[in-house]
């Protein structure tokens, strides 16, 4: 079996690690559907494919949480096969373009990308399979991240603007410490203790359990 598959309430979600900085790229649909929803794509493009193949989904929509390297490197290689409109927000678009040379930077290598199919400002649904998922804009970590937020299960997806016992770093072009607070103040936090994230990079959580025990967001109580 190709990633970590289980089901959610009324979802079913694949999680697989891709690229060189061991991203995790989710496949999630509505249990009982065929249409699926693929969020950051890092790299590995076969087996991100593989594993569409093995519960025999076919892509709706590529969503990108931000624009790093390591989050989009199978964007083009993964449209251009499975004919699925990819989605980003507007102030990472650039980032798209010049994928390269940020992942030169870090000592990797990367393609740089086309532009989106669909532009995201924030605020936006995505609806397939009878899935739906809501844009939220949360910036800090770069100036157009975003969480994908599935209300009716409890779920959010945060990119690297949350993680269990972090936060995404803001040392980078574009990252910002107090925007990435106020996204987590502001946008995340109200969302309520019980909702369970899942994010661009380690172990998930739960919103109530990073309030308690994540020492970044210790400054927020």
């Amino acid at each position: 079996m190709t990633g970590v598959k289980t089901e959610f309430g009324d979802i079913s979600l694949r999680a697989i690690i891709v690229g060189p900085l061991d991203v995790n790229c989710y496949i999630v649909w509505k249990t009982g559907s065929k249409e699926a929803f693929i969020i950051d794509p890092g790299g590995d493009a076969d087996i991100i494919m593989d594993a569409l193949n093995e519960d025999g989904l076919k892509a709706a929509y590529i969503l990108n949480t931000h624009g790093h390297f390591d989050h989009i490197d199978a964007n083009i290689e993964l449209r251009d096969s499975l004919k699925a409109p990819l989605a980003i927000h507007e102030s990472d678009i650039a980032l798209l373009r010049t994928a390269s040379e940020h992942a030169a930077l870090l000592g990797c290598e990367a393609t740089n990308q086309k532009d989106p199919d669909k532009v995201l400002s924030g605020g936006e649904d995505f609806e397939a399979g009878g899935l739906k998922i809501e844009v939220i804009h949360t910036p800090g970590h770069t100036e157009g991240g975003v969480c994908f937020y599935i209300k009716d299960e409890g779920v959010l997806f945060t990119g690297d603007t949350l993680f269990q016992n972090s936060i995404g770093r803001t040392d980078l072009p574009g990252g910002s410490y107090p925007e990435i607070m106020t996204s987590i103040r502001e946008k995340i936090i109200p969302l309520g203790d019980n909702v369970v994230i899942f994010p661009g990079h380690g172990p998930g959580s739960k919103v109530g359990d990073e309030k308690a025990q994540n020492p970044f967001l210790s400054e927020l109580y």
